[in-house]
């Protein structure tokens, strides 16, 4: 089973007229729908807060056939966001945090599941960095570290940056105990200002990840590992909607993958993984809010690039 731990967030986004629409996202919530949109058996451990929202990201969720079974409901209100989408659909988020449910609980160790050996446990965005909750799931992941595949979506955000000047110390030991990293580009910028992207993710190779799969926005993805070279696979050409949760796309097709074949496979064809996660991130790109793509629109992305 895939095993996603994270916040929901509401995202409040333009439109027109001085009105805001809502769309259900946070990045491991949408990740969690989208990996099990497109077949994978999901997991999501989660707090939910006392608000029409969570309602609302229950039944998104479920939908999806995710599993709720280790997700618990707290007194707390659910985590907003409020989006700005420039004319490229670049979306840029002003967080609403204080208080909320997904990072208020000081009991989240005794809440995180138990898992099978062999399962992926994924962590990331704002839950891998924001305290009490995040110092519950590094514990988590550094004991099950041995008996299941660990894997972190970096997605560090300027407004974890702003409040946690210590978040890059835990991106380092968030690394060194995952097997498999995803970043964006613009998440290795906020995290190492002016380096070059290959030597960073080299860099995060030596602390103890066995791949680090870096998503280039419309120049595509790479895959960067100890023995071989880089691998490199453009994005198929679409019209964009808007970019709001394609990378949770992204990570959510290398994870089913990950489940599918597992880890030595997708390292043996690594040109195939990355074809299949770009392909999965275009299809969201194409529709606005944080769409999850099925199976059947992801492979007719690819038979046409």
């Amino acid at each position: 089973m895939i095993i996603v731990v994270g916040e929901n967030v509401a995202d409040l986004i333009p439109a027109g007229d001085g009105l805001l629409r809502v769309a259900l996202g946070g990045g491991p919530a949408n990740t969690a729908v989208a990996a099990a949109r497109l077949g994978g058996a999901v997991g999501f451990a989660a707090r939910f807060g006392a608000d029409a929202f969570a309602d609302q990201f229950r039944t998104r969720l479920t939908d999806a056939g995710v599993d709720l079974s280790a997700a618990r409901m707290v007194d707390a209100p659910s985590s907003v966001a409020v989006a700005a989408v420039d004319g490229a659909g670049v979306a840029r988020y002003d967080f609403w945090l204080d208080g909320a449910a997904d990072f208020s609980a000081t009991d989240l160790a005794t809440d995180l599941p138990e898992p099978s050996p062999g399962d992926i446990l994924h962590v990331g965005s704002l839950a891998a960095y924001w305290p009490p909750g995040a110092d519950a799931i590094e514990a988590w992941l550094a004991r099950w570290r041995d008996r299941c595949t660990v894997t972190f979506d970096v997605n560090l955000r300027p407004v974890v940056l702003d409040r946690y000047p210590d978040a890059l110390d835990r991106l380092e030991r968030l690394i060194r105990l995952a097997h498999i990293v995803k970043a964006s580009d613009e998440d290795v910028a906020h995290a190492h200002p002016g380096s070059d992207f290959a030597q960073v993710a080299a860099a995060w190779l030596g602390r103890g990840p066995e791949l680090v799969m870096l998503t280039h926005g419309g120049d595509g993805a790479s895959a960067h590992t100890a023995r071989r070279p880089t691998v490199l696979v453009g994005a198929p050409r679409i019209v964009v909607a808007d970019t709001i949760g394609a990378g949770d796309a992204a990570m959510a097709a290398l994870l089913v993958q990950l489940a599918a074949r597992g880890r030595h496979a997708v390292r043996a064809d690594l040109d195939h993984a990355l074809r299949y996660v770009c392909a999965t991130a275009a299809v969201a790109c194409t529709r606005p809010g944080a769409y999850a793509p099925g199976p059947d629109e992801v492979a007719t992305m690819l038979g046409a690039n």
